[in-house]
C-alpha cells in the first residue's frame, strides 16, 4: 500500500506544536486505519467491537493504552476473520483498553509473571552500569545502554575501555561527545543511542529515508504458488506450523500470539543463545523450542527440513544475520512455495540503520518519547532523563501483535490466491505511529491518570497453569473474543525442551 510520507511528520509536528487536553480519540476509526493499510476491514468478521477506557491511564504524554488497545484489536479481528472464513461463523470482540495496557507491560513491575511465586530476571547483568542506564556525556548530551546480555555487555565495557559498575561507566561516558558515542556504538554493534526530542528524531536520515515512508505493516506477495485452504475444524490455526528464531518480546511474541489460536509454533534458539527468565516468562508462552547449531551441517539440515514444512517463518533478526545464514525473507519465500516470512526490524530492512541492533526502549531514548516525559516535560521537566513512568517500555508486543496481524492476512490471501509473502515490522515506525496518535500535556496527563474508572490501572485477567517449570501466573490475552478465545497448548516450557519435529497436524 502506498504510505502518504508526508501525514506521518505532519501529525507529530502539530501534536508537539499543540499538545491534547482531552482523553477523546476515534479508536475505532485507528483500528479500522491500519486494518485498512493491509487490505483488511472491521467488516470482516461480522461482528461488533467494542472498547472501554481511556488514555491516559498512567501518567504518561503517550496514548499507551490506545496503542495496546489498537494492537490487541487488530489481531484478534484477523483471527475472527479467518474464522468466519472457516466456519461462516461472526462473533464479537471487546477490549479494555486499561487491561489491554497491563498486557502490554507486563514484567516491568514483577509480580504479574511468576513461576512458584517468583518473577523472572536479567540477574546475570544487574549493576554493570551499561544495563537500561543514562549517563551524561562530556557535551551535557546524554546517552541510553541496553546491553542486557552477555556479548552486548563486554563489547560496551570494551569500547568504554572500563569495569563494570555505574561510577566506572559514568566516568568513562564522560570523555565522549554523545553523537560521537553513538556512532562508535553502532559500529560496535551493541545498542547505544543518544537520548533526543521528537523534533530531533524527524530530522534523522533515519526517519525521513526510511520510516516516514515505510508503512505501519507492510505485506508483499514475492512468489506465486497454488492456494492453500485453511484446515477445517479445531482451532482457527489448527494446522498451521510456525518456525522462530525469536528472541526477547517482539520476534518471540508473535509466535506467542500464533500459538494462542492453535499454531504449532517451534521457535529455534542457536547453541550459543541466552535469554532472561524476565523474558522467557512473558515471550515464551505457547512456544515449544528447540536448540540447533545453524553453523553445524547436520544441524542445519535439520532446521531446513523444518523449514520445508512450514507454513511461516519469524524472527526478529538483523537482515546480516538473515543474509548470513541464507535466510534472507525474499530468497525463502521463491525457495519455499507458500511461506510467509514475518520479521520484526529495530528501523528497516534496508537503508539507514538497517544493520544497527537495538530494542523498543531504544527507540525510547532516540525517537523522543523519553524526552517528552523528562527533559522536555512540559509540566516540570527534569535535570535527567528517565523512561515512560510506570511502565518503562515502549513498543514491544505491540509490534508483535501487528506482526501477527500481517502474517493473518497473509495467511488469508494465501487461502484464496496463493503465494508467498514477507511481512515485516519495525519497531522505531510503531513508535512514530505512537506519537502520531497525540501527545498529551504533561500536567494534563498526571492529572487524569487514575481519575475515575475509565482511566484506572487495573489488574489484568490471570493466565494461570500447571508447566513442567511449575506454576505459572501470568497475564491472559485480555480480549474477548465470543467464540474463539484461544488457549495455550503448551503455557510454559524450558527453551530448548523439545525435538526439533513438528506435531503430527
Amino acid at each position: 500500500m502506498q504510505v502518504d510520507k508526508y501525514q506521518l511528520e505532519a501529525k507529530i509536528r502539530q501534536h508537539l506544536a499543540s499538545r491534547t487536553v482531552s482523553d477523546e480519540f476515534d479508536i475505532h476509526g485507528e483500528t479500522e486505519t491500519v486494518l485498512n493499510s493491509i487490505g483488511a476491514s472491521l467488516s470482516e468478521f461480522g461482528g461488533k467491537l467494542s472498547f472501554y477506557g481511556k488514555d491516559p491511564i498512567v501518567p504518561s504524554v503517550l496514548r499507551f493504552g490506545t496503542f495496546s488497545a489498537i494492537g490487541l484489536a487488530v489481531k484478534a479481528a484477523q483471527i475472527a476473520s479467518i474464522w468466519r472464513m472457516k466456519t461462516g461463523q461472526s462473533q464479537n470482540i471487546h477490549v479494555d483498553v486499561r487491561k489491554a495496557l497491563r498486557r502490554f507491560a507486563t514484567f516491568h513491575e514483577g509480580t504479574l509473571e511468576l513461576v512458584n511465586g517468583l518473577p523472572g530476571n536479567m540477574g546475570s547483568d544487574e549493576n554493570t552500569g551499561v544495563t537500561a542506564n543514562f549517563h551524561q556525556c562530556k557535551d551535557g548530551r546524554w546517552v541510553f545502554f541496553i546491553c542486557n546480555y552477555p556479548q552486548m555487555r563486554n563489547t560496551a565495557l570494551q569500547l568504554l575501555q572500563c569495569p563494570p559498575g555505574h561510577e566506572s561507566v559514568a566516568k568513562a561516558v564522560a570523555q565522549w561527545n554523545a553523537a560521537e558515542l553513538e556512532e562508535a556504538g553502532g559500529k560496535a554493534g551493541i545498542p547505544l543511542y543518544m537520548v533526543r526530542s521528537p523534533q530531533e528524531f524527524l530530522e534523522l536520515d533515519v526517519f525521513q529515508n526510511v520510516l516516514k515512508s515505510q508503512p505501519l505493516i507492510s505485506i508483499e506477495k514475492v512468489a506465486d504458488s497454488d492456494p492453500i485452504p485453511f484446515q477445517q475444524g479445531g482451532d482457527v490455526l489448527g494446522g498451521i506450523r510456525a518456525l522462530g528464531l525469536g528472541h526477547v518480546i517482539a520476534g518471540a511474541g508473535l509466535g506467542r500470539a500464533l500459538a494462542l489460536h492453535g499454531a504449532d509454533v517451534l521457535n529455534i534458539w542457536r547453541k550459543s543463545d541466552y535469554e532472561h527468565s524476565l523474558f522467557h516468562y512473558t515471550s515464551n508462552v505457547g512456544l515449544r523450542s528447540s536448540r540447533l547449531d545453524l553453523d553445524d551441517a547436520t544441524a542445519r539440515q535439520r532446521f531446513d527440513q523444518l523449514l520445508e514444512g512450514a507454513d511461516i517463518f519469524f524472527s526478529n533478526r538483523r537482515s546480516g544475520f538473515l543474509d548470513r545464514y541464507g535466510l534472507a525473507p525474499d530468497e525463502l519465500c521463491k525457495k519455499h512455495p507458500g511461506l510467509i516470512s514475518a520479521t520484526v526490524y529495530f528501523a528497516g530492512r534496508e537503508g539507514a540503520w538497517s544493520e544497527r541492533t537495538g530494542f523498543d526502549v531504544s527507540t525510547g531514548a532516540y525517537a523522543g518519547p523519553y524526552w517528552l516525559e523528562s527533559l522536555g516535560g512540559t509540566d516540570t521537566p527534569t535535570l535527567t532523563p528517565h523512561t515512560t513512568p510506570q511502565i518503562s517500555i515502549i513498543s514491544d508486543y505491540v509490534v508483535a501483535w501487528l506482526g501477527t496481524a500481517g502474517v493473518l492476512q497473509a495467511l488469508k490471501r494465501r487461502a484464496t490466491e496463493g503465494g508467498s509473502y514477507t511481512v515485516s515490522v519495525s519497531l522505531s515506525r510503531a513508535v512514530a505511529w505512537l506519537m502520531s496518535m497525540g501527545i498529551f500535556d504533561q500536567k494534563y496527563a498526571r492529572t487524569m491518570a487514575g481519575s475515575n474508572d475509565e482511566h484506572a490501572y487495573v489488574d489484568p485477567d490471570p493466565l494461570l497453569a500447571e508447566t513442567p517449570m511449575g506454576f505459572y501466573k501470568g497475564v491472559a490475552e485480555q480480549v474477548y473474543m465470543s467464540r474463539t478465545p484461544g488457549r495455550y497448548k503448551y503455557p510454559l516450557l524450558p527453551l530448548g525442551a523439545c525435538e526439533p519435529e513438528w506435531l503430527t497436524r
